[in-house]
C-alpha cells in the first residue's frame, strides 16, 4: 500500500489468510489531499491524454475538495451531529419528514457556508452572491438537499447540487466512519452505510491485492463485492468486459441479464489512480457501453445532470 493511500493497512500481526474487511474507511485528510492533488492535474491543459472538461472546472473542483479537507481538519463533526446523521440515513431518504430533519440538522448547512466562503477568492462575486442567497432561506436549501438525497438530480440547478452536495458529503463521511458492520452488505448495491449510488467499483493492491469493493459517492465508504458478479442482479451468467486497451486501469463491467454497467479502477494496475477525479474526467468508456444499451450505476458528484 503506497504510504500516502487514504485506505488503512491491513495489521500485519494477523497471521494466515487475513479476514476480508466488510467497510473500508478512508482517511479523509488524505482521501482529500490526493484528489485536490489529481484535480490540479486534470486541470494542466497540456497533459496526456488529454481531458473533454474544461481546465478551470477542474482547479474550482480542487478548491471545492480542499475546503473539504479544510473542514475535517478545523471543524470535526461533534458526535451528537454524528448520531443525528446516521440515524437519518438509517431511516432511508423516502420519508416524508425528510426536509424538516435537514433543516434541524445544522451542521451541514454550516459546512455549506464555509465551503462557499473558502471559495471566495476563487469565484466572481456574483457567482459566490447566488451560492449564499441559498442561506438566507434554509428551508428552500433543505428542501434542495432532500432532492439530491432522493436522487432526483435533475430538479437541482447543477452548480448548486456539486456545492450542496461536498458540503453534506464531507459531514456523511465523517458520521459513517464510526458505523458498525451489519447483514447483508455483501449484497449491496447502495451504499451500506448511508444508501448512497457507487462511484465505482475498486480493484485493490497491495494487501488487499485482487479484492473489489464499491466506493461511496457520498460518505465515501468501500463495501466489499465478490468479483465476477453483477452488482445490480447478483448473477455471473453474462458478464462482459469493456477497454479501451489492453491492461488498461478503467475498465467497464457491463451484465447482459439487467442491461446495467459499472465502471471499474484497477488499483493494482494504477495505485496512483483516485476514484473520482479520474471517474470525471476520462467518460469516453462510458459514452461507448451506454451506446452499447447499458445504464450506468455508477455517479459522479462532480458531473450533476443539467
Amino acid at each position: 500500500m503506497r504510504p500516502d493511500s487514504d485506505i488503512v493497512p491491513l495489521d500485519k500481526r494477523t497471521p494466515g489468510v487475513a479476514t476480508i474487511e466488510p467497510l473500508i474507511f478512508p482517511q479523509l485528510e488524505r482521501l482529500y489531499a490526493r484528489r485536490a492533488e489529481k484535480l490540479r492535474a486534470l486541470a494542466d491543459k497540456d497533459q496526456e491524454p488529454p481531458v473533454l472538461l474544461n481546465g478551470e472546472y477542474f482547479l474550482f473542483l480542487s478548491h471545492l475538495v480542499e475546503g473539504q479537507k479544510g473542514l475535517v481538519e478545523q471543524s470535526p463533526l461533534a458526535e451528537a451531529d454524528r448520531a443525528s446523521i446516521r440515524a437519518l440515513a438509517a431511516g432511508g431518504y423516502r420519508q416524508d419528514e425528510l426536509e424538516d430533519t435537514l433543516l434541524g440538522l445544522t451542521v451541514w448547512q454550516s459546512a455549506y457556508a464555509q465551503l462557499v466562503e473558502s471559495l471566495k477568492p476563487h469565484l466572481q462575486p456574483d457567482i459566490v452572491a447566488d451560492l449564499l442567497a441559498g442561506l438566507e432561506t434554509p428551508a428552500v436549501l433543505s428542501a434542495q438537499a432532500a432532492l439530491l438525497l432522493r436522487g432526483q438530480y435533475d430538479q437541482v440547478d447543477p452548480g448548486l447540487s456539486v456545492l450542496l452536495w461536498a458540503a453534506l458529503s464531507v459531514c456523511w463521511a465523517q458520521a459513517m466512519s464510526q458505523h458498525e458492520d451489519m447483514p447483508g452488505i455483501g449484497r449491496a448495491t447502495h451504499c451500506p452505510c448511508c444508501g448512497a449510488r457507487p462511484v465505482a467499483s475498486l480493484v485493490l493492491g497491495g494487501d488487499r491485492e485482487g479484492l473489489r469493493y464499491l466506493q461511496c459517492s457520498l460518505c465515501e465508504t468501500r463495501w466489499h463485492r465478490v468479483r465476477g458478479v453483477c452488482v445490480n442482479c447478483h448473477s455471473s451468467a453474462d458478464l462482459q468486459y469493456y477497454t479501451l486497451s489492453e491492461k488498461a486501469p478503467d475498465q467497464a463491467e457491463a451484465c447482459g441479464e439487467c442491461k446495467t454497467y459499472i465502471k471499474v479502477f484497477r488499483l493494482d494496475y494504477d495505485p496512483e489512480l483516485e476514484a473520482v477525479s479520474h471517474n470525471l474526467a476520462y467518460q469516453l468508456l462510458d459514452s461507448l457501453v451506454v451506446q452499447e444499451g447499458f445504464t450506468h450505476l455508477g455517479f459522479s458528484p462532480f458531473a450533476f445532470p443539467g
